[in-house]
Order: C-alpha cells, then structure tokens, then sequence
C-alpha cells in the first residue's frame, strides 16, 4: 500500500510543475527573481533566504517497521547588502512517531563570500556545534531523519564540534541551471575512535519554467580517514522536486537513499516555504 502512495506522490510532483508552466506559457519571469535553489545540496548563494524545511520518513526496514520520522529544519542566510559577504544558520529538529522520541541536531553556523557578487563562486566557512541529542532513542531519530539532507549528514552527529569547508557554483543558462557543491568537514572534537574527516561532492540540474524550477540532485558523502574499502565508506541520495519562482517560494518533493540497506526501505517526502529576495 505505501509503495502504491509512493508512486502517486512521485507521479503528483512531476505532473504539478508542468501544469502550471503549461497553463500560463506566456507568464513573464518573477520580478526580483532569486537564484535557483535546490532540496538537498548547500543552500547558500546570492540570495538572502529564511524558511522551513519538512520532512516525512517512512522505514520499512532495519527492523524498523511502523515506524515514522518528521524532520524539520528552520534556515536563513543573509547576504550583506551592496557587499559580497553572508552569513547563514540552521538547525535540524526530528519526531520519530511509535516509539515516539525528539531529537535535536547540532547548530550549525558559518558566513560566506561571493568573489563576483553572484552566485557563480560562493566559498563557505562554517561551524557545527555540538548541540545534538545524544541519548540511544534521540540519536537513532536523528540518524534516521538525517537522509533527507545527506549534505548535513555531521548535524546530527553527537559530540562533535565541526569546521566546514565548501566551494559551490551555481550556473543558468537560458531555461536550465547546473549546482555543483565540493566541500570538507573537518572534526576539531570528536569522540573517541570517530572519523574526522568527511569529503561532500553534490551536483543538481534543472529546468526553470515561468513558474516553478525543477531540479534532480545526487548527493554524495563519505570519511576519508576510515577503515576499509573507500567506496563503501560513502552514502549517495537520488532526489527530485519542484520549487516555486519569486520571494515567496513552496517547494514539494522526493528523496532516495541510493545505497544497500536504506534503499527501497526509507522512503522520503519533503516539502518547505521560503522567504528569498536578493
């Protein structure tokens, strides 16, 4: 029966963007239009942005059955005006429903420059502080929810404080645009015995009609400083959604963790509001 929803719901989020870019073809592009932004990569750019982010998680697996976690994360950044330097904040907060459990994330917080006062170079540094539940039942939600923004996978990390480096670029061109996010999460405390080093490479493209953009991301996270086969110390998630165009921006869409274990038994759906002006 949940497949069955799952499947309508994907059917739902690729048919809504269309039908509104086909009902009005002619519609000028939003005044003050905002770049692009997407579900699951880096949010910063040029653009000054508050919103929410919610997410529904159904586990089917892990011996996990029946169970359910709602993730929300409040986020904001503000870009300085007439200079080429921001500053942003978020927080992620998870609900698991049977047994129900609360979880907090870590705070994290940073700034970041614009070298051409666009969203062509943005280069972050940023701090995740160790904020995080870290009781068995709160640590399980949280590390549950964390699939929906695998970027963020270090927010939901207990005892460690985190210093994060990335280099993003977002590109338009006509009717598409490309995101691509490189970045290092580098651990100045950490509990014994856990990785310190955690390498992000993401990359998103979409389409931008009059209306909505829409936009397929993978997102790929993995330690560079632990045991084993490289390839199996990462994770990857698949997502695709849709987001509205102008200041006041609803967004809706999928998540799908990509590797053995999570993938086919935690499905995702996400949806948000924010408030962006440039």
């Amino acid at each position: 029966m949940y497949r069955i929803f799952s499947c309508r719901l994907r059917a739902l989020f690729l048919a809504v963007p269309f039908s509104l870019a086909l009902a009005n073809p002619a519609a000028a592009q939003p005044s003050g239009d905002v770049p692009p932004s997407t579900l699951t990569l880096d949010r910063m750019d040029a653009a000054t942005r508050i919103g929410i982010q919610v997410g529904f998680d159904k586990i089917d697996g892990f011996s996990l059955d029946d169970l359910s976690v709602m993730r929300f994360e409040p986020y904001g950044q503000y870009v300085l005006p007439g200079k080429d330097i921001g500053i942003y904040g978020h927080i992620p907060i998870a609900h698991a429903f049977g047994p129900d459990a609360t979880g907090v994330g870590n705070l994290g917080l940073g700034a970041f420059f614009l070298p051409s006062r666009n969203s062509a170079l943005i280069l972050r540094a940023g701090l995740i502080l160790p904020t995080a539940s870290d009781t068995p039942e709160r640590g399980q939600t949280n590390v549950l929810s964390a699939y929906e923004r695998m970027t963020d996978f270090m927010m939901v990390a207990p005892k460690y404080t985190m210093l994060r480096l990335s280099a993003s670029t977002v590109q338009e061109a006509e009717y598409v645009f490309f995101r691509a996010d490189l970045g290092l999460d580098l651990a100045l405390d950490k509990p014994s015995g856990g990785a310190g080093v955690f390498l992000r490479a993401n990359l998103a493209a979409g389409v931008r009609t009059p209306l909505v953009d829409i936009s397929l991301e993978l997102v790929n996270i993995g330690d560079l400083d632990g045991g084993g086969d490289l390839s199996q110390r990462f994770m990857h998630t698949l997502a695709g959604g849709f987001r509205t165009r102008g200041q006041n921006q609803a967004c809706a869409g999928m998540v799908f963790p990509l590797d053995k274990g999570p993938r086919g038994e935690i499905w995702i759906v996400t949806f948000g509001y924010q408030y962006a002006m440039n």
